[in-house]
């Protein structure tokens, strides 16, 4: 048979459609191959009976494609298409066509924000706001363009749009507050791109603050929110966006951090959708509501460079869209003004949609917002979505955070300062005149978000230029810190500057900042630290002639101290309310290379002052739920009859619940025996020894541990006994360690300090290897609590978690509780290979790229402390000296029967002493509950003033997944009303107050939040 030299190669229909008059024609591209000299020739075109002849002019040799324009109708249909020369046919082809979508496609123009990395986050604060100046000009240009070309923007990260509003005039911020309201600029809810399993249970929500006092300040809509660049999110963001209101998240997750290396994405595509298009599902969250999930594929955004470009770029994705099989007519792609994160916005969109919708019917590009576009896909639903819920585990940010792990330990232990600091303030704003800091609250949540956001420095990180970023970024931390303190510390001291004393002794007033009853330790320093405000305050002279002005630590006065001369005189600690004397130790300083806070700082100063190297512990019984409980400290020689289990011998360490035995080679634990359980709870079979220190190298996954050590015997006395552990190991040239038993708690305690070196690409571990067989796993994420493997997207890493204040492995029989202060990454089950992406991991480590598990062998938990693999964003090394926190117990039953929520909260919020001396006309008693909760599986989050100053809001966390009717007493307030608010204190419905008494629902792991109006 005689080869074809004239003939139709392909048939391809297109997306594109014009409008000729009332008809709608669809775009066909014929591919039509000469391989002979150049001819006339002509196509016909027949659909049933209906033919049309079109003339395509000489064909030159070689390959043409030719767009011709046939009905668009909505039915299936056979299409003939005959190639003629001289009107003889040469070839002819059919196909069948499939109705073609209408595709509108929403572009949304954003920037994506990062608070540095282009440059230092003071720069691009200042160069956001030339962005908005510019926005609002674009709005003006185009007011008279046709609708969809107006230009539109979303914010999509509030922090650039409330300083622009703060350095702008009314004028400017009027024309904003209009362009809003007409839906040409969409501001959505969430302050930052957020490394949300980082961020502190009531952090998350105050995360949503900031565009919500927009809110009511303009009268404006919120009703969106936006993330991207981060692989992952937190589950409790889901019901953190729902119950504010927020219907609608908009996630650009960034497929291209595993595709280049053609890895394990970040969820199963078979079983959730697809990560090559965008895609639509419910996110249900852990009390049961939903938010409409929009994938949107980050660096998978649409540029609008020029028409031709946007031709060929915009066929490219909506035949994407068509191969897999996308099920709505209306889609959305994000657009840049640049190709670089914090980019400027361009006028050339509204342009070129402008030209683009002149010549075709569809695809129609509109210029939207979140908000118009989510609107148009919900009217094409009709249940077609898939419900997922569970956490999604990042791969790459949480582990970014611990690159900097003092700092990161810092701002942890700083989210639940900060809440006990609000509570108290707020308390003391009312039972005394202590005026609320507002304000200055307000800037300690910034500096907090700031310092969980996902950027943590340049994109090159080695210069001056990195020294500037990262040197704001660790000052967030640092704020946040010192901040939280004050706040903290002066409103204490307001509230016992109101407890009645009749005598001219100290007291020691024991604060706790929790919801439930507590006997816990208390350790006070005979020199506290001092907060970051010194304010001013009169005071009469020596002889009462004339005032002067002077400072003080405390407002009105100084920080009272305990005298450290009654060491030698000797003293008593009474409890005032059984007048009973309690048993305590006093602690000296030995050693500057103590694994405590501050340890090298207080010895330096205490060859000068030996009151910094002292401090006082003694257990507190049954202080009262978010309250305190007084102990008056007499003069007395007489020695009391105590008696302690303590037991310390060269490698062990024993108390009345446990025995702990030390490896005399290495200081590493090899046997816990619970005495109650009559149970060892050191896996002996393991890899890594307990405790265990591993420096693991990146490149080769080569590991190294602590070799030698040095054991002594730490503290000895009534309340505690410890053993000191000094070694080093790769990366750290010196490692203290403190194992801690307590005479009467049921707790062990390990401190670990550890002192980092400029050694890069390392990866740092301490190994907890418990021995459970069948072992489970919970653990409590932001606003969450969480079974891994079981409450995640399906296929998500499973190599580590985010913990916040607890995690515990169990089983039929025993569990065991473990809480880590300052090091938010645990791995369950061993030591894996890793997940940090190929964006961000500097070399490739050993075993990147594995299967993720589908099942725990061993009860096992690592806490990953430090990488320094990275190659931009996060540090590649960092020398700093680091103190992490551990405290465990074990229990039978599991998390619920032994209330491990309360044990990781009573850890991660210690009491709180505070030191009072002298005659006190106050209005509250030496022991006092400011707030009393009837259920123990509901959590107290926060109580603040409301944002609108209508009266104060408490908010409440329940723990065990339980739908619960709490009652809460407020026995500080006079309540005239109650209102049940929505996370943004938005009144829902009015609530019942009989007797002082606040009955309110509460939804299994729901969060509720109410207004209190009080008569004070």
């Amino acid at each position: 048979m005689e080869e074809k030299k004239f003939y139709i190669e392909t048939i391809k229909p297109t997306v594109f459609c014009i409008r000729k008059g009332d008809k709608l024609l669809r775009g066909v591209d014929i591919s039509i191959k000469n391989l002979d000299r150049e001819i006339k020739a002509n196509l016909i075109i027949k659909t049933g009976s209906q033919k049309e002849n079109i003339d395509l002019g000489l064909i030159e040799k070689g390959k043409k494609i030719y767009r011709v324009y046939i009905p668009d109708t909505c039915r299936v249909y056979k299409e003939q298409f005959l190639l003629l020369v001289n009107g003889r046919i040469e070839d002819r082809k059919s196909i069948f066509l499939k109705p073609q979508k209408h595709y509108k496609v929403y572009l949304i123009h954003y920037s994506h924000h990062d608070l540095g990395y282009t440059d230092l986050p003071s720069n691009v604060l200042d160069e956001y706001d030339s962005f908005y100046d510019d926005i609002l000009r674009f709005c003006d240009k185009t007011e008279k363009f046709p609708e969809e070309a107006k230009f539109r923007y979303v914010v999509e990260q509030s922090w650039s749009i409330v300083h622009f509003i703060e350095n702008r005039p009314k004028k400017i911020i009027d024309k904003l507050v209009r362009y809003i309201k007409e839906g040409r600029i969409e501001i959505t809810a969430l302050y930052g791109n957020l490394i949300t399993e980082v961020c502190g249970h009531e952090e998350l929500i105050r995360a949503l603050y900031p565009s919500f006092k927009l809110k009511r300040k303009y009268n404006i809509p919120i009703s969106s929110a936006e993330h991207n660049d981060i692989p992952g999110v937190s589950w409790g963001l889901a019901k953190i966006l729902a119950n504010s209101g927020i219907k609608y998240f908009s996630p650009g997750l960034p497929l291209w951090y595993f595709s280049k290396d053609n890895i394990h994405p970040f969820w199963d595509e078979e079983k959730v959708i697809s990560l090559k298009i965008p895609g639509a599902f419910r996110w249900k969250s852990q009390d049961g509501k939903e938010v409409l999930f929009w994938y949107d594929i980050h660096e998978g955004e649409l540029y609008l460079w020029n028409y031709n470009q946007v031709l060929n770029d915009l066929s490219d994705k909506l035949n994407l869209l068509e191969k897999y099989n996308y099920p709505f007519s209306v889609v959305s792609y994000t657009v840049r003004g640049g190709e670089r994160d914090n980019s400027p916005p361009s006028l050339n969109l509204s342009l070129i949609v402008k030209e683009w919708n002149e010549k075709w019917a569809f695809p129609k590009l509109i210029l939207s917002t979140n908000n118009l576009f989510f609107k148009e896909l919900e009217k094409e639903l009709k249940g077609k979505l898939k419900v997922f819920s569970g956490e999604l585990p990042d791969t790459d940010y949480n582990i970014g955070a611990i690159s900097t792990a003092k700092e990161t330990g810092i701002n942890r232990a700083t989210h639940n300062i900060l809440c006990s600091a609000e509570k108290f303030a707020t308390v003391a704003s009312v039972v005394s005149n202590y005026p609320y800091p507002e304000q200055y609250i307000e800037k300690i949540y910034k500096n907090l978000l700031y310092y969980d956001m996902h950027c943590f420095g340049f994109h090159n990180i080695v210069g001056p230029a990195e020294d500037g970023s990262w040197s704001e970024k660790s000052n967030f931390a640092y704020k946040a810190q010192a901040f939280s303190y004050d706040v903290l510390s002066k409103s204490l001291n307001k509230i016992v500057d109101e407890i009645r004393i009749n005598d001219n002794d100290y007291y020691i007033v024991v604060f706790n900042p929790l919801s439930f009853k507590r006997t816990d330790i208390v350790r006070v320093l005979f020199k506290e630290h001092s907060p970051s405000g010194l304010p001013m305050h009169p005071e009469l002279s020596d002889d009462g002639s004339y005032s002067k002005s002077v400072y003080g630590t405390a407002i009105g006065r100084n920080i009272i101290n305990l005298p450290i001369d009654i060491l030698k005189k000797g003293f008593e600690i009474i409890d005032t309310e059984t007048e009973e004397s309690v048993p305590y130790q006093i602690v000296k300083l030995k050693d500057p290379k103590s694994p405590s806070s501050y340890a090298s700082e207080r010895y330096a100063l205490g060859q000068i002052d030996k009151s910094y190297l002292f401090e006082l512990v003694f257990i507190a019984k049954d202080v009262p739920s978010f309250g305190y409980k007084s102990y008056r400290i007499i003069p007395s020689k007489k020695k009391r009859d105590f008696k302690s289990s303590i037991a310390l011998s060269n490698t062990s360490l024993e108390n009345r619940f446990y025995k702990i035995t030390l490896d005399s080679k290495t200081g590493s634990i090899i046997s816990i025996y619970d005495k109650e359980l009559e149970r060892e709870l050191v896996d002996k079979k393991a890899p890594h020894k307990f405790n265990q220190f591993i420096a693991r190298w990146s490149r080769t996954g080569r590991e190294d541990t602590q070799k030698k050590a040095v054991i002594k015997k730490g503290e000895s006395g009534l309340i505690y006994g410890s053993l000191i552990v000094s070694t080093k190991g790769a990366g750290c040239p010196q490692i203290t360690e403190e194992i801690i038993l307590y005479d009467k708690v049921k707790r062990i305690d390990i401190l670990n300090r550890i002192l980092r070196d400029s050694t890069p690409l390392l990866e740092m571990y301490f190994s907890f290897p418990f021995l459970l067989k069948n072992p489970n796993f919970k653990f409590e994420g932001t606003d969450s609590v969480i079974e891994p493997l079981k409450d995640q997207f399906p296929g998500s890493n499973t190599d580590y978690y985010t913990i916040q204040n607890w995690a515990t492995v169990y089983n039929e029989e025993i569990g065991i509780t473990f809480s880590s202060i300052e090091a938010p990454i645990v791995e369950f089950g061993g030591l894996w290979p890793g997940y940090v992406s190929g964006a961000h991991h500097c070399v490739t480590p050993k075993g990147y790229g594995h299967k993720f598990l589908n099942k725990f062998t061993k009860g096992h938990i690592y806490s990953y402390i430090i990488n320094n693999n990275f190659r931009t964003n996060f540090k590649n090394t960092q020398v700093s000296d680091c103190l992490f926190r551990y405290s465990f117990t074990s229990h039978r039953g599991d998390w619920r029967k032994s209330k491990s929520y309360q044990f990781g909260w009573g850890i991660h919020n210690p009491l709180i002493p505070v030191c009072i001396k002298g005659k006190k006309e106050g209005i509250l008693k030496k022991s006092m509950s400011f707030c009393q909760v009837d259920k123990p599986n509901v959590l107290f989050l926060t109580l603040k003033e409301a944002e609108n100053k209508d009266g104060l809001i408490i908010r409440f966390i329940e723990t065990e997944g339980k739908d619960t009717v709490v009652r809460i007493s407020l026995p500080f307030l006079k309540i005239k009303k109650v209102y049940q608010t929505n996370l943004m204190e938005e009144n829902q419905k009015r609530i019942s107050v009989e007797k002082n008494i606040i009955k309110i629902p509460i939804k299994g792991f729901g969060i509720a939040t109410i207004r209190i109006q009080n008569g004070q």
